[in-house]
């Protein structure tokens, strides 16, 4: 949380009057005194607005920064090269600001400051308000990892200025947030590279389906997680569900209504918490009638993917699928299909590949594209997804590298799974043990406890 500095000053004993309870005040020193020590600096700061408390994060560490915007400023730790990186990669930060203002109202937070942390962050971002937390994965040397910055930026009016009431609803923060990010990318890298994005997370919604195809309450958008701990059942359902939800909602009424129930919506409901109910309250208040042309109650309270979702059409996506086809026939794209890809093409091209090939494919579309050694994870982790679902061993030492290297939840998870899942697989249950004994310490506590329920259940 990027709050606004408003003193710095000396310690007095009186800062602690309030603060010190019986239990804290049984340490066996003074407190106060140890308070007020020579030397020690006290800086206040102050938060104008009003926050969910898990939006409330310090970082601590030696910091350096560049100004990229009028709003925004670039940390990192002050490590050879990563600082520059990062500037070069978000300098486009400001136009998807006023873009985002354009699509959804004024933006409340002053600052959009943004934070790189060390590799052990187990998340893509979070949207602490003010100054965004970011894995250094999403830095990717070609100003795409912008997107990531895009989804953190949308969450300033979906999820901060309107925060879903408890997690049985967080689609409301994570699906408004998807849509409001594909849009904001829409306008930025053009019509083409959304549809991939939507491309990319219906994929990854009927895979989840798959997960959970023994448990299908986790497959709705308000589900009941009593007793449920919210990390083991972490999903894209309320993200891409979420999207598709709202992407109904805009197909049936159109965007220019979309979009300005959308400003109202927010202006309505900001700096407030609300569920699941009271959204729908709304979109029937202000949108006559729409029960009648969309099942509202088997989008929001029904398992599985509904009748009219929509896959995504466009003439790019439609070819990288039609690419992916062929792989399956033994064909592998030619340089000149593939010549303008980015990751994102690359990352839709092997989440469409059958599951396992012959390691023989696996081996020539590396030595052809060379997607092992790729700067981008999306890519390099789905390429060494493919590699150990068919056996392919001779990445494995790349495996390893990676699972040291990394502790983004969104890449150890498939890839410790992929390793311990299924039977024959002794050998690599034995290199994820020992991958995840040395690396372990490494990785954030978080990320700890989702291996080792992995191995729980696998090894």
């Amino acid at each position: 949380m990027s709050a606004r500095h408003c003193d710095r000053r000396d310690p007095v004993g009186s800062d602690l009057d309030g603060v010190l309870t019986k239990e804290a005040t049984g340490f066996g020193f003074d407190l106060k005194s140890l308070w007020c020590e020579e030397g020690r600096i006290v800086e206040e700061f102050v938060m104008d607005q009003p926050i969910p408390p898990y939006l409330f994060a310090f970082a601590v560490g030696e910091l350096g920064f560049r100004e990229v915007g009028p709003r925004t400023r670039v940390y990192s730790e002050a490590v050879d090269g990563v600082l520059d990186a990062a500037a070069r990669e978000f300098a486009g930060t400001e136009e998807m600001i006023r873009q985002a203002e354009r699509l959804f109202g004024e933006y409340d937070w002053e600052r959009f400051d943004l934070l790189v942390l060390p590799p052990s962050f187990p998340y893509g971002g979070m949207e602490n308000p003010r100054m965004v937390f970011l894995t250094p994965t999403v830095i990717k040397g070609d100003a795409s990892g912008a997107q990531v910055v895009a989804h953190e930026l949308a969450h300033s009016w979906t999820g901060n200025l309107i925060t879903n009431k408890n997690n049985e609803h967080f689609w409301l923060n994570e699906g408004f947030t998807t849509y409001a990010e594909r849009r904001i990318v829409e306008v930025v890298k053009g019509e083409d590279i959304a549809a991939l994005n939507v491309g990319i997370g219906w994929r990854g919604l009927n895979e989840e389906m798959e997960r959970f195809k023994d448990n299908m309450e986790f497959t709705k958008l308000k589900n009941n997680q009593e007793g449920v701990d919210p990390d083991d059942i972490y999903s894209q359902v309320p993200y891409e569900k979420g999207f598709q939800f709202l992407w109904r909602i805009e197909r049936q009424i159109g965007r220019p209504a979309f979009d300005e129930f959308l400003k109202k919506y927010i202006a309505t409901f900001k700096f407030k918490s609300i569920d699941t109910e009271t959204f729908l309250d709304f979109l029937k208040a202000n949108v006559p009638e729409i029960e009648k042309e969309i099942d509202l109650q088997q989008w929001t309270e029904g398992t599985g993917i509904p009748p009219d979702a929509h896959e995504p059409v466009s003439n790019l996506y439609t070819k990288i699928v039609s690419l992916a086809n062929d792989f399956k026939l033994g064909r592998m794209p030619r340089e000149d299909e593939v010549a303008d890809w980015k990751g994102q093409e690359w990352e839709l091209y092997l989440e469409n590949l059958p599951k396992a090939v012959e390691a023989s494919q696996v081996l020539a579309l590396d030595a052809r594209y060379r997607l092992s050694e790729s700067k981008d994870y999306e890519v390099k982790v789905g390429f060494l997804q493919l590699a150990i679902s068919s056996r392919c061993r001779d990445y494995y030492g790349e495996v390893e590298k990676t699972l040291k290297e990394v502790g983004r939840m969104k890449y150890l998870r498939p890839l410790y799974s992929g390793l311990v899942h299924g039977a024959g697989k002794d050998e690599e249950k034995i290199l994820a043990k020992r991958v995840f004994a040395e690396a372990r310490e490494c990785y954030h506590p978080i990320a700890q406890g989702v291996v080792e329920a992995i191995f729980a259940k696998h090894v």
